[in-house]
């Protein structure tokens, strides 16, 4: 019963965090001088090393990787949930599906980190 509702709560917090994130770009905005939104370069704490766009970035892929480990570390935990269940096949089913679920939660996580960065590339003119 502990087992479901832990799967539950991480895959709450993966969906709820992937949502944040897909949408992280367009709630942000800030304008500099007299430009509009569009007009943003830089955002003045940053200084003139980094604009709006590699910030935005650079927290989603920081995210990501840190979404990624949970899903690892629920991967590794699921693993000795299986190996050790000795014979008792419902402990050993719920190993299974930790298993199943953490390698469903890292092919997305991968999948969201790969779309996202293409998009990024993309919008910025980076074809490479």
């Amino acid at each position: 019963m502990k087992i479901s509702k832990l799967s539950e709560k991480i895959t709450a917090g993966m969906i709820t965090a992937g949502a944040f994130l897909a949408t992280a770009g367009t709630v942000f905005a800030a304008t500099t001088g007299g430009g509009g939104v569009g007009n943003v370069t830089s955002i003045p704490i940053l200084g003139e090393s980094q604009s709006f766009r590699e910030l935005i970035a650079d927290i989603v892929n920081v995210a990501l990787a840190l979404i990624g480990i949970v899903a690892v570390v629920y991967l590794i935990w699921g693993g000795v949930t299986y190996i050790t269940a000795g014979g008792d096949a419902e402990k050993a089913g719920k190993g299974r599906v930790a298993i199943t679920n953490a390698i469903i939660g890292i092919i997305i996580i991968v999948a969201a980190l790969v779309i996202y960065n293409a998009v990024i590339h993309v919008s910025s003119g980076q074809l490479t």
